[in-house]
């Protein structure tokens, strides 16, 4: 599933289910859902939601909340994992001949410029294209 999503607020709150003193915070997120299970949504699905944060470590270990030994294995090894996937697909992007989009590419810039005014909910498809293109002089 891909999301786009932004943690929007953080707001001090003391947690009552911990012992001891704590900082928490609760923090807001929000985004927009374009694709799901490997499809194409029709139309954006928007999202929101909110979670206890810790701040510190001591937050976590007072809230009895940290991980086992086992479990910092598995957080690391997922860590290395995710980076070593991610340089080998970009190796292979390169490979192909295949460049990360930049705002230098004239219709990059189009289509970033589309999905702002998309967002904007004023513009269609269309309208938001034919914006974009006059505004870069396109």
């Amino acid at each position: 599933m891909r999301q786009f999503s932004q943690f929007s607020s953080r707001q001090g709150k003391v947690n009552p289910d911990l012992k001891g003193p704590t900082k928490m915070v609760t923090e807001k997120f929000s985004g927009t859902m374009e694709s799901a299970y490997g499809a194409t949504l029709d139309s954006a699905i928007k999202f929101e939601g909110e979670f206890t944060a810790f701040e510190s470590y001591d937050e976590l270990k007072t809230a009895n909340e940290q991980p086992s030994n086992d479990e910092l294995v598995v957080i690391v090894n997922n860590k290395r994992k995710a980076n070593a996937r991610q340089k080998s697909m970009t190796a292979a992007l390169e490979a192909a001949g295949i460049a990360k989009p930049t705002l230098a590419d004239p219709a990059e810039q189009v289509r970033q410029l589309v999905k702002v005014l998309l967002a904007s909910g004023k513009y269609n498809d269309t309208q938001a294209t034919t914006i974009a293109k006059q505004t870069l002089g396109l």
